[in-house]
């Protein structure tokens, strides 16, 4: 009798299965805060959206705080790979200014609904406000560092200066896009780049 060889794949190991359901889990919430916010994206929605039971949800991740944990991780690293790569261009204030007009070049307009989300319940939840802290701790640290390269007179102070003044108006124009008030202008685009450009002057 002959020997029958099987054609299924391999199963893939238990790492990796458990990988795949975390990433499931994370885009479930993902689109359960953007459809509904943070406070109305219950587990019990999560889990529906994954298509697993809420204590398979449970599994993977202790609580909602754990899952914003994994969504902000993944901006982040984005955010990280960014600044290492395309915001090094040698037109730093027009790379930046473009940024701010038309949003985060790597970056959907959810991603801007999600941190906006993420951040009011920042201000009500300190295990959330410790998540954006951190995050926003380590994105800080490498655009000083990618300042003071590309701009190499400013001291870190002057370059973290630049950096927190691009934080609040970039955090200003996401929140302006996603409600509809902002708008693609060039006269306001130049403002930008102008602004820019005088923060990282020699002085």
């Amino acid at each position: 009798m002959r020997n029958v060889v099987s054609l299924k794949s391999p199963r893939p190991p238990k790492e990796l299965r458990d990988q795949v359901r975390r990433d499931e889990i994370v885009e479930a919430a993902r689109i359960c805060v953007v459809r509904h916010g943070f406070n109305a994206a219950s587990m019990a929605e999560i889990a529906e959206m994954a298509r697993m039971s809420v204590g398979q949800i449970y599994r993977y991740f202790p609580n909602k705080e754990a899952i914003v944990h994994a969504i902000v991780e993944q901006i982040v690293e984005r955010r990280l790979e960014w600044i290492a790569s395309d915001a090094n261009a040698d037109d730093l204030p027009g790379t930046l200014s473009r940024a701010l007009l038309f949003g985060h070049p790597t970056e959907s307009r959810d991603v801007s609904v999600l941190m906006l989300e993420i951040g009011a319940e920042a201000t009500r939840n300190p295990a959330v406000a410790a998540i954006v802290l951190d995050a926003h701790r380590r994105v800080r640290v490498q655009a000083v560092a990618m300042f003071r390269k590309a701009h190499r007179h400013l001291s870190e102070q002057e370059a973290g200066a630049c950096v927190d003044l691009l934080g609040v108006l970039s955090e200003g124009c996401a929140s302006r896009r996603v409600s509809g008030v902002g708008r693609e202008d060039k006269a306001l685009g130049k403002l930008y780049k102008e602004v820019i450009e005088l923060a990282l002057a020699k002085r």
